[in-house]
């Protein structure tokens, strides 16, 4: 075996704690090289795996490479340097550096991946105690990498463990990284709107068409981001002790027309003013009108702000209410875009994802009002989850566009329905059916069909929520331009 390769095997060794054998004085810059090119292939294999398609090279992210290569660098200099074994920096360099690689593979995926498996159980304690674990294992490598070359001076090598430590993974807590290959966004959004754009022609749909609004700069749009969504924490008041609490989010996903802007504001309005959940409510929105004083409707935005709530709700007792509103596609994207920005779209395990908030939430109802977005309900139900859909996972809803002031479902649910009933379950069936008597009237071939998936636990949790609820006067839509605030 060559001095390169057995160098990289010992990069796998030192990776589970074991000594790395072989002499290391055969190897040189050759060998550090040849494990530059491992890790490179690697990271590459591995961010092809983990972006959706479409998929794109990401140039920023050999810097990433070169910037932790270099760092790794430093580290084995220390270790060795404080050793006394200099003339080997070549070989423990190599050997750090492969085992970059290896945790990266075979550490942190499948902890990580264990711990999202039991977040999502309930078993939020031991996936934390495994989260830990993946991000300390990198200093357990170094110590074990230490004690090989310090065997006899076990508080040397700790000092030395931890200052290569420190060199080599604690600048990553604040400097900016990125893979070598990420998720195609611009194809991707490019791919929904030419998807919806085939399926529901002349159903008032129309991605291409922008309504009227103020011009923006998206560089300071983006940087004003944590400083508005940060004062819409804020804003959130202390919960109520003594009974269940409503907190809402609402997300309007496409800035390209007014109507989802208009439901997501009008869902602020009817639970504030007639569900009780008035200051336990965060609104995010892509509107052109909107931006000095919404956060972005953005899949960061969206974790953040449930992770918020989880932290000031009470988390077993309190009940969290998602609506979110915009277009949706065939492979069941939810479509988002304030143009020019570039923003992620939603897919059901995205959605899924930003849900399992540390703490996490017990009680939930997710509304998500889309064509097409029966498909989310898989990836969101559970039996202490309420999710209803404006559609089947194979159907188009309607109502939306330019002329549309309020979609179909959005009028017959939140407007209508709920302004005559305080139950969620009996609202349903009333938006449902009306829906389907709008459809009729405009000789709609394929009918919505809006979808439901519920449990006896949630739908108890509701009726005795609502019990509570004083007597509140019905909420009028109105268009949120024409709006007083």
């Amino acid at each position: 075996m060559t001095p390169s390769a057995s160098m990289i095997g010992n990069g796998f060794r030192i990776t589970f704690l074991r000594r790395p054998r072989g002499n290391p004085v055969l190897a040189g810059a050759n060998a550090f090289v040849a494990s530059l090119l491992f890790y490179l292939l690697i990271e590459i294999l591995s961010a092809a795996i983990q972006a959706d398609p479409p998929r794109m090279f990401v140039s920023w992210g050999f810097s990433t490479l070169l910037a932790d290569s270099t760092l790794t660098l430093v580290a084995a200099w220390l270790l060795v340097r404080i050793s006394g074994r200099i003339q080997i920096v070549w070989a423990v360099a190599a050997i750090a550096l492969a085992a970059t690689a290896a945790t990266s593979l075979l550490i942190h995926w499948p902890l990580q991946a264990a711990a999202l498996h039991l977040f999502r159980g309930g078993n939020d304690g031991a996936a934390l105690a495994l989260t830990w674990l993946s991000q300390a294992w990198w200093l357990f490598v170094l110590i074990a990498l230490a004690r090989w070359l310090m065997p006899k001076h076990l508080p040397k090598a700790l000092l030395a463990a931890a200052l290569a430590f420190a060199v080599s993974a604690m600048p990553w807590w604040w400097m900016p990284g990125a893979p070598l290959i990420m998720h195609d966004q611009a194809a991707a959004q490019q791919m929904i709107q030419d998807a919806a754009g085939d399926t529901i022609s002349g159903s008032g749909f129309d991605l291409e068409s922008t309504e009227e609004g103020a011009s923006f700069d998206p560089e300071r749009l983006m940087f004003d981001q944590p400083q508005l969504l940060g004062s819409a924490i804020a804003a959130l008041h202390p919960r109520t002790p003594g009974k269940t609490n409503l907190y809402v989010v609402a997300f309007a996903g496409d800035g390209n027309e007014n109507v989802f802007r208009n439901e997501a504001e009008y869902v602020e309005k009817l639970f504030s003013e007639r569900f009780g959940a008035d200051g336990h409510m965060i609104i995010l929105e892509n509107n052109p009108a909107s931006i000095d004083s919404r956060p972005l409707a953005t899949l960061t935005n969206l974790r953040l702000s449930l992770d918020a709530i989880a932290e000031r709700m009470d988390p077993a007792e309190d009940i969290l209410l998602l609506y979110l509103t915009s277009h949706g596609s065939h492979d069941h994207q939810l479509y988002v875009a304030l143009d020019p920005l570039p923003l992620n779209q939603i897919t059901p395990e995205d959605l899924a994802d930003a849900l399992n908030t540390t703490p996490p939430m017990r009680w939930k109802v997710i509304i998500v009002n889309a064509c097409f977005s029966g498909g989310f309900i898989d990836a969101l139900r559970d039996d202490s989850s309420m999710v209803i859909t404006a559609a089947r996972s194979d159907r188009s809803s309607f109502g939306c566009g330019s002329e549309s002031e309020i979609t179909y479902f959005g009028n017959a649910f939140l407007a209508d329905a709920l302004n005559e009933t305080t139950s969620i379950t009996e609202a349903f069936a009333k938006a449902k059916a009306t829906v389907a008597e709008w459809e009729a009237r405009d000789d709609v071939e394929e009918p919505s069909e809006p979808q439901i998936a519920s449990s006896p636990g949630i739908e108890a949790k509701l009726d005795a929520w609502r019990e509570g609820l004083p007597a509140h006067a019905p909420v009028p839509f109105t268009p949120a331009e024409n709006r007083k605030h």
